[in-house]
């Protein structure tokens, strides 16, 4: 039997759902309507048809193994009799099952988080790291440094606690990062076209490795001596490890990427010059590796430290010596990785000192709690006025009390300082941690980039494409400074534009996707058990030395814990990246279209096809379709 397909001819098409409705009649399920553009003011009708993916996410997702590929055809087969529905709950799971389940909706990256963590629950590890991978390459690094916001928003939350969704996620990619044969995914044939990305963060090592996937020739500058970006410099190895970031940064090169150390984009070798050598499209991911300072007087004498300065010395091994009182001026992530630092390298007395509260602290909540715990003091609603020194060394630092007014831009209660509050607080050393800004020296004259007023790269939200058609930006350079996942996603959806652009297609075409969460999952039926707890190294312990503070969850505390996801949706429909995946009600469980492939044999054609008056429906094998302008589903 050959491959066949059903495939769609867009200019034909009336409109007229004669294919939904005889779909409705012969199965009991639809393929349409679906609006998906604008033509001339007018809804534009499309037939939802199943495409048959080549790597078929449904059924990468479905932990039943309801969901096949056939080898001869290429179709993805459903079988119901498998199907379970995720768990559905008769008279209780409706509509919200066509829905997104919160963890998946709030993750910036999509990652299908109900799927993975349901392959856990069946010790189907490998299949959960596919899985994961489709969406994140690095799940050892964000199972570890993650602010998971999955878990924030997990409906799990609501009956007692959240599933420990990164202690499942870092289980999962330790068992493949420790193995003698990593999982590698299928690369494409190999294309021509070279594409350069400038730093070799988060952001620039997703879009090579999403590039790398598709058989691009993909070259990464780095202007440092270590490649990772933050992932190296920026993050103690207490919270990560610096042997799991080369690894993943091994495991990328492995797949045929070329990176370079030591190359400054905008000095060595510019942008022109690298149109000039043959490179079709570029990725700008710098990061923010700039300081901000806080611009009182003796910011400059000795012992006032940048904190992204501070923390590079640290984590590239070398001598940083802060003696006994440290301050740490700030409330970010930063500021508690370079206040815990301080910690272990023997300032008994490190404490931070921040304008606002607690509650507008933007740090991870697990940073805080894990901060307190080793013996931190977090000096609230103090402001910093000046640095005293002698003979050019710093001394103390002169500040002021603060209350909390009116919400500013950030939403955040303004810091307004109390009359009369002034205290000198005396220190060995300071370190800054105010927040971050791009260095846009890799962009020279020949360049038509523009800048927002933050200092960030204007770009487009939905294909991070820059004013010069051949040059995309995403991660902290666009966002400002924020989280690893955020720069994940944005290298996979540059990878995608780039991958567009070269090809000569439509950027935007298909990709802006709103996810609907549930809002109302059944919490009736759940597995009881309670929630299993990251085990973490003795705080008085752990203070001594930069190990590894959380210890990762065993497999079988995984599996217990996996156990715990409640099924807001259905794994196979949150998968489908086209929504053809669809759950009936009635019967509790995911239909799709199969093509009608049964009919095959007895020299039939699906209903849709039969009934279309326009004959834009074509079903059969696509070398045999008449192209011209159509599109093929």
């Amino acid at each position: 039997m050959t491959k066949i397909s059903l495939m769609f001819n867009e200019k034909n098409c009336s409109g007229c759902h004669a294919c939904e409705v005889a779909c409705k009649q012969e199965h009991g399920l639809g393929v349409g309507p679906r609006v998906v553009r604008v033509i001339e003011q007018a809804p534009y009708f499309k037939p939802l048809f199943c495409h048959h993916c080549e790597d078929a996410p449904c059924a990468a997702a479905c932990p039943e193994d309801a969901i096949s590929k056939d080898a001869q055809t290429g179709v993805v087969l459903h079988d119901k009799d498998k199907c379970t529905g995720c768990n559905a709950v008769p008279g209780k799971s409706g509509a919200e099952k066509q829905q997104t389940s919160a963890c998946k909706a709030q993750c910036p990256a999509h990652i299908d988080i109900q799927g993975y963590v349901n392959l856990a629950a069946k010790g189907k590890f490998q299949q959960a790291l596919q899985l994961i991978k489709q969406a994140n390459p690095f799940p050892s690094i964000c199972g570890r440094v993650c602010h998971h916001p999955c878990e924030s928003n997990c409906s799990r939350g609501e009956i007692d606690e959240s599933v420990g969704i990164h202690g499942i996620e870092r289980f999962i990619a330790d068992l493949d990062l420790n193995a003698s044969k990593r999982y590698m995914p299928e690369i494409k044939d190999n294309k021509e076209d070279k594409i350069a990305i400038v730093g070799s963060g988060p952001a620039g090592l997703s879009c090579a490795y999403y590039l790398a996937i598709e058989g691009y020739d993909v070259t990464v500058f780095e202007k440092g001596s270590e490649l990772g970006g933050m992932l190296t410099t920026g993050i103690p190895s207490y919270r990560l490890p610096s042997h799991v970031v080369e690894a993943e940064i091994q495991h990328i090169r492995d797949m045929g990427v070329t990176m370079k150390t030591g190359v400054e984009i905008g000095t060595d070798m510019t942008v022109a010059q690298l149109r000039e050598d043959g490179f079709k499209a570029f990725f700008i991911a710098v990061g923010t590796q700039e300081c901000i300072q806080l611009s009182i007087d003796g910011e400059d004498l000795d012992g006032v430290y940048p904190a992204l300065d501070y923390l590079r010395k640290v984590n590239l091994g070398q001598q940083v010596s802060l003696g006994k009182d440290v301050a740490v001026i700030g409330g970010g992530n930063a500021a508690m990785d370079a206040v815990r630092s301080a910690r272990r390298l023997g300032a008994e007395n490190a404490f931070i000192i921040y304008r606002r509260g607690f509650e507008e602290m933007p740090a991870n909540a697990e940073e805080i709690e894990e901060c307190q715990q080793e013996g931190i003091s977090i000096n609230t609603l103090t402001q910093p006025l000046r640095f005293i020194g002698e003979n050019g060394r710093l001394k103390a630092i002169a500040c002021i009390k603060m209350q909390l007014g009116q919400p500013d831009d950030s939403g955040r209660r303004r810091p307004e300082a109390v009359a009369g509050s002034e205290l000198t607080i005396t220190v060995d050393n300071a370190v800054i941690a105010l927040g971050q800004e791009a260095d846009w020296s890799c962009l020279t004259s020949e360049c038509a980039c523009t800048l927002s007023d933050w200092g960030t790269m204007n770009v487009d939200a939905l294909t991070l494409q820059s004013d010069d058609p051949d040059i995309f930006a995403g991660g902290d350079a666009v966002r400002g400074p924020q989280s690893i996942i955020e720069a994940i996603a944005d290298g996979k959806q540059a990878a995608i534009s780039i991958a567009r652009y070269i090809q000569g297609r439509n950027l935007k075409l298909g990709r802006k996707i709103e996810l609907r969460t549930i809002t109302n999952p059944q919490k009736e039926v759940y597995n009881k058990i309670a929630a299993v707890h990251m085990p973490c190294l003795d705080s008085r312990q752990r203070v001594k030395n930069f190990d590894e503070v959380q210890q990762g969850l065993t497999e079988e505390m995984v599996i217990e814990e996996a156990k715990r996801c409640i099924n807001c949706g259905s794994c196979c429909v949150q998968a489908c990246p086209y929504g053809v995946m669809q759950f009936n009600h009635e019967i509790i469980k995911a239909v799709k279209c199969d093509l009608c492939v049964e009919k095959r044999a007895n020299g039939e054609v699906p209903a849709c096809t039969a009934v279309c008056p326009t004959h834009c429906i074509f079903w059969g094998n696509p070398e045999a379709f008449p192209r011209g302008g159509d599109r093929i589903l």
